[in-house]
């Protein structure tokens, strides 16, 4: 598998953080999986409510490379997670 690196000394940013087609696609079919997964999910499927965290901190770092199209799918992630919390009872929330 072939991936281009960025010019890390470009003087613009977009160009330097422009992602190629296949970056797109992978971002896009990563984060289209969380989702479906998710969507499934019938409670918090998560033991670690940290694990939660670094996957809702990945979720956002991917949805924020993608531009125009990222912020429907965090406020699909949001929707999705604000459900998910909402299965977890108050003692486990509360233990963390």
């Amino acid at each position: 598998m072939s991936c281009s690196q960025a010019d890390l000394f470009a003087q613009d940013n977009a160009k330097r953080n422009k992602l190629s087609d296949t970056q797109r696609l992978m971002i896009q079919s990563r984060l289209e999986a969380t989702l479906a997964w998710l969507e499934t999910a019938e409670a918090f499927p998560w033991r670690n409510p940290l694990d939660a965290v670094h996957e809702e901190n990945r979720f956002q770092r991917d949805t924020e490379k993608l531009g125009d199209e990222g912020p429907l799918l965090w406020a699909r992630f949001d929707e999705e997670m604000n459900r998910l919390h909402a299965t977890r009872s108050p003692s486990v929330a509360l233990r963390g």
